[in-house]
């Protein structure tokens, strides 16, 4: 009886699986900065990639953010190495959670403010985006693997994220370049 029980679920799951339909992926980015408000297709972004060849709406938008095509396409093309079994434990982390709650206030569903719900969209498309490509993402990956249809893009949180981080790697550009090889060796006797 369990076995029949077993069999029965496991039919049900199957089809359930095959007839629900699949999840959409992100089709529209939503940019925002202060009062400024556009949208760029995913696909827009995905064929410049690709092309290089950037569209009149894609032009206008790099204009006013004061962008160059190399730059944009640099971006959309960084490769980061994100293999699943590590970086699964570290977004299920505290240290991960912290670390996806201040991403989900750059980048989050349109419309969508709840903190829970930025953290679980972005954890799923790095998740789906690494197991799609090899262990790499890129952003134009991770935007084809977001669980949302819209993804709103706050400029000015992203923009004050990369100063801090360029101090950061100042500091620690300095750090590793410091004539104090003690204090970095960590043999000082303080």
């Amino acid at each position: 009886m369990k076995l029949k029980n077993k069999i029965s679920k496991c039919f049900l799951l199957l089809l359930f699986l095959i007839i629900y339909p699949k999840t959409k992926a992100a089709e529209t980015i939503y940019l925002y900065k202060g009062t400024f408000n556009r949208t760029i297709s995913v696909e827009e972004l995905s064929n410049f990639e690709k092309t290089k060849i950037a569209s009149p709406k894609l032009k206008k938008l790099m204009f006013i953010t004061n962008q160059n095509n190399k730059q944009l396409l640099e971006t959309l093309t960084f490769k980061i190495e994100v293999p699943l079994t590590v970086s699964s434990k570290l977004m299920n982390s505290t240290i991960g959670e912290v670390l996806l709650g201040r991403i989900g206030t750059i980048i989050h569903p349109h419309k969508i403010f709840k903190k829970e719900l930025s953290i679980k969209a972005i954890r799923s498309g790095i998740i789906i985006s690494s197991h799609n490509n090899n262990e790499e993402i890129n952003l134009i990956d991770f935007f084809k693997a977001y669980p949302n249809k819209n993804i709103a893009l706050n400029l000015n949180a992203l923009n004050r994220t990369l100063e801090k981080i360029e101090s950061l790697t100042d500091l620690i550009k300095f750090y590793s370049n410091s004539p104090l090889k003690k204090l970095k060796d960590g043999s000082s006797s303080t």
